[in-house]
């Protein structure tokens, strides 16, 4: 695992029981684990654009200017700001997806 990073041996342990070199496995299983994450937050942000019936930018657009009511009611800030958070967490995981990926 020389140069991806240094394993406890309980957990480099584990990984060595999976296949034939840990490294790729450590690589596979964060893979796996991010492309999940990925998902469920794509699922959280499909849910507010149903709810909504906008992608977040015309959603933050017409908030901004008033079209969904009061725009700093606590619900529409409550959704606005996980929304955005959500789109930002989205593209976190795919930069580290990607990067994951040139490491191969």
């Amino acid at each position: 695992m020389q140069g991806l990073m240094e394993l406890s041996p309980n957990l480099k342990s584990i990984f060595e029981g999976l296949g034939e070199r840990s490294e790729d496995e450590v690589k596979r299983v964060l893979n796996v684990g991010l492309k999940e994450l990925l998902r469920e937050c794509e699922e959280e942000i499909l849910d507010l654009e149903i709810k909504y019936g906008l992608p977040f930018e015309r959603f933050k657009e017409n908030l901004d200017a008033g079209r969904l009511g009061d725009p700093h009611s606590y619900p529409l800030e409550k959704d606005a700001m996980i929304w955005e958070d959500l789109v930002r967490e989205k593209q976190i995981r795919l930069d580290s997806i990607r990067r994951l990926e040139r490491l191969s």
